[in-house]
């Protein structure tokens, strides 16, 4: 170029600075002074788009390493540091590193070290999803996996407490038979053996929701079941049972509240795959049990005062039994206990004016029974509608038709 100058001219450098010229970047003699005239105008900064959140920054495809471009810099400007300077020392492999790979590798070329080369075996090629184990290792189990097919009987509770309490209810049941005169008392007692081992039972098998702590929840609806079931299931087979028959009857009879048992504490889990079974156990034995005392309230000749109070403290005990499926609030069950209840005594007052008794006249009632409780759970679960009402009415109404049948036929 023609403004070309030795940069060891220091009268040409003299002469520059007399008459102003501005000293460019990179001059000898400048000391690496850089930039514009001290009166001239800022340059604006070019402009900042904004970048939306949550999207990373465009890449380009002109990025280089971090080496480079340091090395880069370092060659223009020594006074700034090279890749070996920028990079910790921890990044840069080591002298004495690369030196013990040298001989592992050796080592695996020369097949000496058999260990290695079989678990290098086992790492799968590029593209491949799973890692084989060795040969030594056992089959992998999913986590939450089934080890077997569940079965209908998987989650029914038999522990120790509700097996001895069963056997014990199955020799009053054979001693309430066998001894006579029977022994009334017994079945007072087999009942408050029923409610305390049950409750027992239930706080063994499920100590946390069913601990001592005002916060977890009460065992009181899953006794009464097991109590009017203990009195009214060999008082049946005292009135119809004859003979030698009693004895299997009752050994019968204990190991069905056995199951009972079985069921009332399996039930407590909701979302157990035997809960409908239970369930459906449970509501049954609350069906027959009604029907056994409704019918008992007419074979033993009770009067009708108390036949109503007995009546309507069977209804409501049971209804509890039914109405804590699906409860939200404990007030709105015993609520529907008490409608129910009185519902059933007034069932059973106007059926004193009725031709009908015996256990046609139990069989109304428990047909009331079905149709009230029906009706106020299907409202407690949030299920009423027109067709599950038509549905309760109809198998009442057709019961009822039956009933009155069989009393014009003279079968009661």
């Amino acid at each position: 170029m023609s403004d070309a100058r030795p940069p060891d001219d220091p009268d040409a450098h003299q002469a520059e600075l007399e008459l102003g010229d501005t000293p460019t970047a990179g001059d000898p003699g400048t000391n690496g002074a850089s930039g514009p005239p001290a009166d001239a105008p800022p340059e604006d900064p070019p402009p900042e788009f904004p970048q939306p959140e949550g999207e990373p920054p465009p890449e380009t495809d002109n990025q280089l390493p971090v080496e480079s471009v340091a090395d880069d810099a370092a060659n223009s400007n020594p006074d700034l540091p090279s890749s070996s300077d920028v990079l910790p020392d921890d990044d840069r492999p080591d002298q004495s590193e690369r030196e013990q790979d040298e001989p592992l590798a050796e080592t695996l070329d020369d097949g000496s070290n058999t260990e290695l080369e079989s678990l290098l075996d086992t790492v799968p090629e590029a593209g491949s999803s799973a890692l084989p184990l060795p040969r030594s290792w056992p089959d992998p189990i999913p986590v939450g996996a089934p080890t077997r097919q569940p079965t209908w009987f998987d989650g029914i509770a038999i522990t120790p407490p509700l097996v001895i309490l069963g056997a014990l209810v199955t020799i009053s049941f054979l001693l309430f038979v066998a001894i006579e005169p029977t022994p009334r008392w017994l079945l007072l007692f087999v009942a408050v053996i029923a409610v305390l081992g049950t409750d027992g039972a239930l706080r063994q098998a499920w100590p946390r929701p069913f601990s001592r702590s005002g916060d977890d929840a009460d065992s009181t609806p899953y006794l009464f079941l097991p109590a009017l079931a203990a009195i009214a299931w060999p008082m049946l087979i005292e009135h119809n049972v004859r003979g030698y028959w009693v004895l299997p009857a009752a050994l019968l009879a204990g190991i069905g509240f056995t199951a009972l048992l079985s069921a009332q504490v399996s039930s407590v889990r909701v979302a157990s795959s035997i809960y409908p079974i239970t369930r459906l156990a449970s509501t049954a034995a609350v069906y027959f049990t009604a029907f056994a005392l409704f019918s008992l309230s007419y074979i033993l000749d009770v009067e009708l005062p108390a036949s109503v109070a007995a009546v309507a403290v069977v209804a409501a005990m049971l209804g509890v039994e039914l109405f804590r499926e699906g409860e939200v609030d404990p007030l709105e069950t015993l609520v529907f206990s008490a409608v129910t209840g009185v519902i059933l005594a007034e069932a059973r007052w106007a059926m004193y004016y009725v031709p009908v008794g015996g256990y046609l006249a139990g069989l109304a009632l428990l047909l009331g029974f079905f149709l009230v409780t029906g009706l106020l759970h299907s409202h407690l679960t949030r299920r009423l509608n027109r067709l599950v009402a038509l549905e309760y009415g109809g198998i009442a109404a057709a019961g009822v038709l039956l009933v009155t049948i069989a009393a014009q036929a003279g079968l009661a």
